[in-house]
């Protein structure tokens, strides 16, 4: 498969160099008529439009770092203010030289031989950075070629592709010197899908409290019909507004960037006050649309009462991760489908995410392309799967080979195609962990509250803490156990500093050492992760991601990492700690930060926990 460069580059560098091709056209016209500019003249125009172009760059890096909701004191915002602060300075200095450049009197001279090799310089300069930016738009493009036919989950090709992509969406430091962008991303989709021709049914403002937080990662402990009021209340907890700040409306679940990819349908079978048919959900006036009366039929999912479809607008999170996209995708949905689970099981409903579905005639029968919009999880509740136990291998669906307007994340999906169960991971001999404290918070409430902390105190987290934390965020797998724990341990009561590795509640001390800083390297210099007590590293074990499973595991494997580090998040703040996930790092210090071999295991996600500085 092949993905090419698209243009949408091209008007933006029109704007930013129309400026400058203006100023090279006045140039050219004096020079015509015998007007060539001074020294003193060339000297002061260019430092007129460098200033304009300082104080452009300068404001909009603070104006984008301050949307992305950075720390006030961040790199971008401290470069910016300091560049806005010396050109100010330089302004006050050189003002008056200006003003009187401006007001001499204009004299006809012919251009001196050093005029004449200076503007030949410049035109040197000009060819010599249009050839390094060709050069560079062709430098590492992204010709990935890995087609497959239809068949069995032993074959190479969709894994190969995998093994491929993940390899070629991993940061290093140099690597963001030798790969120009892959795909043209386009203008950032909107924030909210809209059906306006869809009939509305509005959703009862949601209820809190309930069930408390441990007993709902359990599982469903009473049981209520559902009605329009309950399905309600799940929506809002799994992907509902609960903030806004800085322009963005913050959901109830993290999400890269607050870009929010991921989209709600609901297959609504047997929900009081609710027409059967197949509906989509709308967290910004939290309501759902109607699609559609008629249900898909075949396959188990329409036994269900109601089915919840999770679809990713991949679109949304490419604008910004480029090639990463479907990473950061995958894992935001299994934050918010975590959520979904814990929303679920305190409504009195069982949810368990199907490890088996057939994507295209999914997003046929809700009306997506299945290429910028597509199936990723499939939620029925009520019911428990029936076992896989004996069941013949899964068909992957065959590459196709016309281009997509994503590349390679395209791929990426469309290779993550059948998953089955893993192989369980072997016990362990390390430090035997105590039982820990109980998330005894409301389950809804703390989902309605949680924010990403990034600022931590100095303080220790108690160990039954993170006991506690972590016997509630390691369930038995759901998708995928293939996920390994990692922890960097910085300030933790009864801990010494190092690296451990956690399994059967149990830690195992891998690295003695200080490693707060190399994971704040690791990190791309991310002080969140310098300053937390604890940083939960999540790696992927390649063998049992691909296993008997083929490249679908790679998909649950981030479905799975997703749900884990929300229940770290949640659990964080049931037990009045403050946690931040965080997806961007170089994935080569991340597995040297840990100590594993890339080959056999992949990290995936970090996060960190601490006590909030409030």
């Amino acid at each position: 498969m092949r993905h090419r460069h698209g243009r949408s580059v091209v008007p933006k560098i029109v704007w930013v160099t129309l400026p400058l091709a203006l100023y090279a056209a006045f140039a050219a016209i004096a020079a015509w008529r015998n007007k060539t500019p001074s020294r003193m003249a060339l000297n002061v125009q260019t430092s007129l439009l460098l200033l304009s172009y300082l104080l452009c760059t300068a404001g909009l890096g603070i104006f984008w770092v301050a949307n992305q909701q950075l720390p006030v004191f961040d790199w971008h915002y401290l470069f910016g203010y300091a560049t806005v602060l010396l050109v100010a300075v330089h302004l006050s200095f050189n003002l008056p030289l200006v003003v009187r450049f401006l007001r001499r009197p204009k004299t006809d001279k012919p251009p001196s031989r050093s005029t004449r090799r200076a503007v030949g310089l410049w035109l040197g300069v000009a060819v010599a950075v249009l050839g390094a930016f060709l050069l560079g738009m062709r430098h590492g493009k992204s010709e990935l070629v890995v087609e497959w036919p239809a068949g069995a989950p032993t074959e190479r090709g969709p894994v190969q592709a995998i093994e491929k992509y993940h390899e070629y969406s991993s940061h290093s430091r140099g690597g963001v010197f030798a790969r120009a962008p892959s795909v043209d991303w386009g203008p950032a989709p909107p924030p909210f899908k809209r059906y306006p021709h869809g009939e509305t049914i509005e959703l009862p403002a949601p209820e809190h409290g309930g069930s408390a937080l441990a007993d709902a990662l359990e599982g469903p402990h009473t049981h209520a019909p559902l009605d329009r009021a309950r399905l309600g209340n799940i929506l809002f907890h799994t992907s509902g507004i609960t903030s806004e700040r800085a322009g963005f409306q913050l959901r109830a679940s993290p999400s890269s960037g607050a870009l929010f990819p991921t989209e709600i349908y609901a297959l609504v079978r047997q929900v009081a006050d609710v027409p059967s048919g197949i509906y989509h959900y709308d967290p910004e006036h939290h309501r759902i649309t109607s699609l559609s009366s008629e249900l898909p039929t075949g396959g188990e999912i329409i036994e269900a009462p109601i089915t919840f479809v999770l679809t990713s607008i991949f679109r949304r999170t490419g604008i910004k991760y480029r090639d990463r996209a479907y990473r950061y995708a995958v894992a935001d949905m299994g934050h918010l489908l975590e959520n979904l689970r814990i929303a679920s099981h305190a409504a009195g409903w069982h949810a368990q995410p199907l490890r088996r579905f057939d994507e295209s005639r999914i997003d046929r029968a809700l009306g997506i392309d299945g290429i910028e919009e597509s199936t990723l999880a499939v939620v029925p509740l009520g019911l428990v799967e029936r076992s896989s136990s004996g069941e013949a291998r899964f068909a992957y669906p065959e590459m196709p080979k016309e281009h997509s307007t994503i590349g390679v994340t395209w791929m990426a999906h469309v290779a993550t195609s059948l998953r089955l169960q893993e192989t369980p991971e072997p016990e362990s001999n390390g430090i035997a962990l105590p039982a820990g404290t109980r998330a005894g918070k409301p389950a809804l409430d703390v989902i309605a509250t949680r924010r990403s902390e990034r600022r931590f105190t100095d303080g220790h987290v108690k160990l039954e803490d993170l006991a506690g934390l972590l016997a509630d965020a390691v369930q038995p797998p759901i998708l995928s156990d293939a996920v390994r724990i990692h922890l960097v341990v910085n300030r933790v009561e009864g801990l010494e500093r190092g690296v451990y590795r956690y399994q059967a509640h149990e830690l195992s001390l891998t690295q003695k050492v200080d490693a707060s800083n190399k994971a704040q390297s690791a990190a791309l210099a991310q002080e969140v992760i310098g300053n937390a007590a604890v940083v939960f590293v999540l790696a992927g074990d390649r063998r049992a991601m691909f296993g008997r499973d083929g490249a679908r595991g790679y998909r649950h494997t981030f479905l799975e990492v997703g749900m884990i580090g929300e229940r770290i998040l949640l659990g964080a703040v049931a037990r009045g700690l403050g946690g931040c996930p965080v997806g961007a790092f170089y994935d080569d210090d991340a597995a040297a930060l840990i100590g594993v071999d890339p080959a056999r295991e992949w990290v995936v996600h970090f996060a960190a926990l601490g006590l909030a500085a409030g």
